[in-house]
């Protein structure tokens, strides 16, 4: 018997031991070699190690959490340089319990010519600490003599009073990694929701139980330890049309469900969205601010007229708002001014103004209520509990003849119901008076640009024109939010022509420059030197002026998040050319038409000639805006194929003489 109980030890000692922090400065020559690990990569995670620790004070008579972290990584190249900096963020209440960190130690290491490791060591100077928000202090540590071929270690502890910041532990980066470790020792006074998340397999996970150190008059606290263990973690590859990276990549989260200490009530952090409606609604800069409709007493009379409907009236405290506070560039769920004082200074923060916008609306007996949501480079926000710090962001509801709008007032650019783009990402919660609900954020234009010419080419392959540029969407508001950068029209038509090097442009118009509910549209008067090569009695020319699709966004062998368009998307080209004197087609592109699935995407290409007019129409239609991961390579290869008919030349002659 006492022979099996030694074996069951050992077999525990054996597992416990698996699970603990590699030693620091244990350098070994071959570390420096495992650049062909990931030769593209500019920089490897050899080792990483963390441990989080839910302890109990004896003199504070209360719970914390510990943290400690120790990583050493290969910097391969210049563009791994940034990996030798590294940023922690400590919190802070507004009853001044703080995290705090200690035990910084850093260190860079070098072979040198004679083939010895070589160490620097990590200086005081080297770390500062930058306040960020009211709540946010940012510690940055930058180890010294960071340079290609180097590796760098470090390890630190932080000590937090706020059990509910367990940070997630990211087994994923933007950088290889060949050893990530984590464990968590945490008594059964606290309960924590855990989720993997992403794509990373684990190698292993195992539970033991430890000794807490913590005893009560009824016996022990017992606890459990968990080690996540995971080995040979691919990069992760940011392509295009996709949210934020953090979505996607290989992590685990913790969320504090409940929590007691010794001899104390249970404290349950399980909560509703009626507990985030009363948080947000108490709030002097959130709730009272709802209600500010005294404001526009004297307001509303000026801008709103006796024979408009509903939606006209709408539209027109809309346009107010829009034009009376600029937004600062800030996003928040809380106002920074209110109302009244953003109004006074003419500028404020999306809260300031949507939240003003609810409250004139409201003046003028509309239903209007907030959508709280987390923007594209925020994140999705928990699916498993309502919490308001997964949010930033609120927007603006109507109701009008039952018909539902979604508005953003801080975007100038943003017709009347179409949200910007940063805030399509899944979806938000509104709050109402009755039927608080969750809300779908889409899109409600398609993203549209058409490119129309009509012109004649000559005999030597120059061609003269009319070429016009229609864009509607997202599409129509990034160009004007281009064009309204440059310090005049002028400005911007200027550094246009420089630009476009292949023609030149001799008149220039734009149409609905300052009004986003309508087609924003350019009109170029164009010369195209060269336009098609000659040889003999042929003109060879690819037939595109612009607008040419030649490199494919999606180049993964399989992508493992789904690609996020934001909305449908649409590009049509049509060019209509006189050729010259008894010019016919000789050779040509097939005429195309593809399609996917359910026509979730469609592309068409057709040329025809008619009396010495060539006519060429192309359109190719994203039909929906969220293609999932396994929907990938057909999407993949429906581009390929665009980029291949789009490649190809068109040969026009004339008999020789």
């Amino acid at each position: 018997m006492t022979r099996y109980y030694l074996i069951i030890l050992s077999i525990c000692f054996y597992l416990v031991s698996n699970s603990q922090d590699f030693s620091y400065g244990k350098i070994a020559k071959e570390e420096f070699e495992k650049s062909t690990y990931a030769p593209h990569a500019e920089a490897i995670v050899l080792q990483e190690f963390g441990k989080a620790r839910v302890e109990y004070q004896e003199i504070k008579q209360d719970l914390v959490l510990r943290f400690y972290y120790h990583t050493k990584i290969l910097i391969k190249n210049k563009e791994g340089l940034e990996y030798g900096n590294f940023t922690i963020p400590l919190f802070k209440s507004s009853n001044n319990s703080s995290e705090t960190i200690h035990g910084i130690k850093g260190t860079t290491y070098h072979i040198s010519a004679e083939g010895k490791i070589e160490k620097t060591d990590l200086d005081k100077k080297n770390i500062i600490t930058e306040k960020s928000t009211d709540n946010i202090n940012l510690v940055k540590i930058a180890l010294p003599n960071v340079k290609e071929n180097c590796i760098v270690e470090l390890r630190y502890t932080t000590e937090s009073p706020f059990l509910y910041n367990l940070e997630s532990w990211k087994f994923q980066d933007f950088i290889p990694k060949i050893h990530s470790e984590f464990v968590t020792e945490i008594p059964e006074l606290c309960l924590y929701n855990v989720n993997m998340k992403g794509y990373v397999k684990l190698e292993s996970k195992k539970d033991l139980p430890y000794d807490t150190k913590i005893v009560t008059g009824v016996g022990d606290v017992r606890g459990t330890q968990t080690t996540y263990i995971a080995k040979d973690i691919p990069a992760f590859i940011n392509e295009d049309y996709m949210t934020s990276a953090k979505n996607f990549m290989g992590r685990l989260t913790f969320e504090l469900a409940s929590f007691s200490i010794p001899f104390g009530p249970r404290h349950n952090f399980s909560r509703s969205w009626t507990d985030v409606k009363d948080q947000l609604f108490k709030s002097e800069s959130f709730g009272k601010e709802l209600n500010r409709a005294s404001l526009f007493k004297n307001i509303l009379p000026t801008i709103l007229k006796d024979n408009m409907n509903t939606y006209d009236k709408a539209n027109a405290i809309y346009d107010y708002i829009k034009s009376h506070i600029k937004w600062n560039k800030s996003y928040g769920l809380f106002c920074e001014n209110g109302a009244k004082e953003a109004l006074e200074q003419k500028n404020g923060n999306v809260a300031d103004i949507n939240l003003a916008l609810i409250s004139a609306l409201r003046a003028a007996k509309i239903d209007a209520n907030p959508v709280i949501l987390s923007t594209r480079d925020n994140g999705l926000p928990s699916l498993f509990r309502p919490t308001i710090t997964d949010y930033n962001y609120v927007i603006t509801h109507v109701l009008i003849d039952s018909q539902e709008y979604l508005l953003d007032a801080s975007d100038i650019y943003s017709p009347f119901g179409q949200i910007p783009f940063r805030c399509v990402n899944y979806q938000g919660y509104l709050f109402k008076e009755n039927g608080d609900k969750s809300i779908e954020l889409k899109s409600n234009l398609v993203s549209k640009i058409g490119y129309e010419f009509h012109g004649d080419l000559d005999e030597n392959g120059n061609l003269k024109g009319q070429l016009t540029v229609h864009r509607n969407g997202y599409l129509a508001t990034n160009k004007r939010e281009e064009i309204k950068s440059f310090n005049s029209i002028e400005e911007y038509v200027e550094n246009l022509e420089e630009s476009t090097v292949h023609y030149k442009i001799k008149n220039h118009q734009i149409d609905h420059l300052d009004n986003p509910s309508e087609i924003l549209s350019e009109v170029h008067q164009i010369e195209f030197n060269n336009f098609a090569s000659k040889k003999e009695n042929e003109l060879k020319f690819i037939p595109f002026i612009t607008g040419r699709t030649s490199k494919n966004p999606f180049n993964l062998d399989e992508r493992t998040y789904p690609v996020d368009l934001g909305s449908n998307i649409e590009e049509s080209y049509i060019l209509n050319i006189k050729l010259p004197s008894a010019y016919k087609i000789a050779n040509k592109p097939k005429n195309l038409h593809l399609t996917l699935p359910n026509k979730e995407a469609r592309y068409l290409y057709i040329i025809k000639e008619n009396e010495g007019m060539l006519s060429i129409q192309i359109l190719s239609q994203l039909n929906k805006a969220l293609f999932l991961p396994d929907e990938y390579h057909d999407l993949k290869e429906f581009f390929s194929h665009i980029i291949q008919s789009q490649s190809l030349d068109l040969t026009i002659g004339k008999p020789s003489i």
